[in-house]
């Protein structure tokens, strides 16, 4: 029995992670990248949808009932036997 919290922590590290790469890919891009109001609009346009998706993300998450447990091979065995 795998309890249900240890995939949301699973995937907070993982959008830690997300979080960084998008920190490095928006700072090369205002950085490195052509100044012209286009550089600024598709980078604006970058992270709007990506606190769009975390908004919708978080809204279901905040649903879910995070005490129930997976078993994820209990349905294996009357199959192996």
């Amino acid at each position: 029995m795998i309890p249900l919290i240890w995939f949301l922590f699973a995937w907070l590290i993982l959008m830690a992670v997300f979080a960084l790469g998008t920190f490095l890919t928006v700072s090369v891009l205002l950085r490195y990248g052509v100044e012209t109001t286009t550089t600024y609009i598709s980078a604006a346009i970058f992270l709007g949808v990506i606190a769009f998706v975390f908004i919708l993300t978080g809204s279901y998450l905040a649903t879910v009932d995070w005490s129930q447990q997976i078993n994820l091979f209990g349905s294996l065995k009357p199959a192996l036997l």
